[in-house]
């Protein structure tokens, strides 16, 4: 369904043009065995399931207290303008892995959002907006924009750290943010290997983010519990 609104938003030939060169490039089987498209893959591969456990969290308690929305649909928008990046050079792995990333995102933002039918629209607007945007920008705004999208985290910083003033316990999934600490070690080592700064540099904040979040988070729980035994 994303992609059919991506569709949509974009000139036939504009598209016929960017399928074409992607899919020579895409069979050739040199670029799909290189090892740097085997970290992204794994990277990737890891990263696709960041949102799973935070979505099961939420099913299971009822509820997604203290979890925030904006960095859930920022979280998708990083994953979508990544995969299209990843169609932009030629990366298989960044495109299909980010794609899968982008849906399961979706979904945990779809499960926050009261809305479901208003949460659709969002999802496909953004699809079709970072799709347009990355593939005829010029490459030095896309690199800004795909950097200042990683500060992603930055809600939930806000949220964790209203948690821990409080005292109290919120349904952001720990296990979630280390599988999305594990995924960006692997997108490092592809940009080691890829000898791309972009990725490098976007990925080392993530990991800051993620750090700070899951530090406050469960310094929150702590004091949570400490408060339950008094």
């Amino acid at each position: 369904m994303l992609l059919l609104g991506i569709a949509g938003a974009l000139p036939n030939s504009f598209l016929q043009l960017h399928f074409i060169q992607f899919d020579l490039n895409l069979i050739n089987r040199e670029q799909l065995v290189n090892p740097a498209e085997l970290l992204g893959f794994i990277g990737g591969g890891i990263g696709m399931f960041y949102g799973l456990p935070q979505a099961l969290r939420i099913r299971r308690l009822g509820h997604g207290t203290g979890v925030s929305l904006p960095t859930w649909l920022l979280t998708f928008s990083v994953s979508m303008s990544w995969a299209v990046w990843g169609f932009g050079v030629h990366s298989p792995s960044a495109l299909i892995m980010n794609i899968g990333g982008a849906l399961v995102n979706g979904s945990v933002a779809m499960a926050i959002m009261p809305n479901k039918r208003k949460g659709i629209f969002y999802l496909l607007a953004i699809t079709a907006a970072l799709w347009f945007l990355i593939l005829s920008l010029p490459d030095a705004i896309v690199s800004a924009l795909l950097v200042a999208l990683v500060f992603f985290l930055a809600p939930q910083v806000l949220k964790s750290f209203r948690s821990l003033r409080n005292g109290t316990s919120s349904a952001v999934s720990i296990r979630a943010l280390a599988v999305a600490l594990l995924s960006n070690i692997f997108w490092i080592a592809y940009a080691f290997a890829r000898e791309i700064h972009l990725v490098f540099l976007t990925s080392g904040i993530a990991i800051t983010m993620i750090l700070i979040v899951m530090t406050l988070e469960l310094l929150a729980q702590r004091k949570a519990r400490l408060k339950v035994t008094i």
